[in-house]
């Protein structure tokens, strides 16, 4: 797959079927992609409306790229000339499903005394943890099997 021309021929090109928000019905049709499944998929982007779309592109997997018109763009902190620290790591797993990873202590320098401890804070017991993660900038995020939550959404 070293040549462009095979690779174009057996995976076929990107195509925009949104242009500075308008939709542009032939490439739309040229797809088979509906206005349903355009609009699917622009929500699942969490772009409600069309306006705020600059162009949208329908990759060669089928999945599709939206750019949104600057105004809608979220900010960032670049935007706003406030610095940052960089993250050196990943977060770490500490616990799943209830069982203690303890390679992952172990590679990260970390005991399990020491997480006995940070659940101690917590008033928790490993038992009572679902997931627990360390996150790289240092805090522990904790889910435990009793939520406390009560109408769940989907709960049947």
């Amino acid at each position: 797959m070293k040549s462009r021309i095979g690779r174009n021929l057996f995976a076929g090109n990107p195509t925009v079927i949104v242009e500075n928000g308008k939709i542009l019905e032939a490439n739309m049709r040229k797809m088979r992609y509906s206005l349903d499944y355009l609009n699917q998929q622009l929500r699942e982007k969490n772009i409600f409306n069309i306006e705020e779309v600059l162009y949208v592109v329908v990759e060669t997997n089928g999945k599709v790229s939206v750019l949104q018109k600057p105004q809608y763009r979220s900010v960032t902190k670049q935007d706003l000339n406030i610095p940052t620290t960089p993250e050196s790591k990943l977060p770490i797993e500490l616990i799943m499903d209830g069982e203690i990873m303890t390679e992952n202590l172990r590679q990260n320098n970390q005991s399990e005394l020491w997480l006995q401890r940070e659940l101690k804070k917590r008033k928790l017991k490993i038992k009572d943890v679902v997931y627990a993660v360390l996150a790289a900038n240092g805090n522990i995020y904790i889910d435990t099997y009793k939520d406390n939550i009560t109408s769940p959404m989907d709960q049947e």
